[in-house]
């Protein structure tokens, strides 16, 4: 993506007309997928476990959830959930000003 700043998650109600109503719960996350049958478990992000450094982790920033006055907020009462802790982190470094926002970290290495 270039500097465009880009929505995500966007659901009009026009098309998902079950999702027209105000939502009670949000969940957003990442996978990796690849064969069970291979040797090779790939890496997620930029393959580093995630630190609170956005130079050396990959990073999602400004998470924001809309109310119903159609304002950006900051989500809380947040829970982590990661299925590979052996492999792969997350970590939540919550609101880190108007540069980031709220800010989750995430990666792993490959497995052999």
């Amino acid at each position: 993506m270039d500097n465009d700043k880009y929505g995500i998650g966007y659901w009009p109600k026009t098309l998902f007309t079950g999702l027209a109503d105000v939502a009670t719960q949000v969940e957003w996350g990442g996978e990796v997928s690849f064969d069970p049958e291979a040797k090779n478990i790939p890496e997620m992000g930029n393959g580093r476990t995630p630190l609170y450094d956005t130079k050396s982790s990959s990073y999602i920033l400004h998470v924001t959830v809309v109310d119903e006055a159609r304002h950006n907020v900051n989500p809380t009462n947040t829970e982590k959930f990661k299925t590979c802790q052996e492999l792969y982190g997350v970590a939540d470094a919550g609101y880190q000003g108007d540069c980031f926002g709220r800010l989750i970290l995430f990666g792993g290495p490959a497995s052999n």
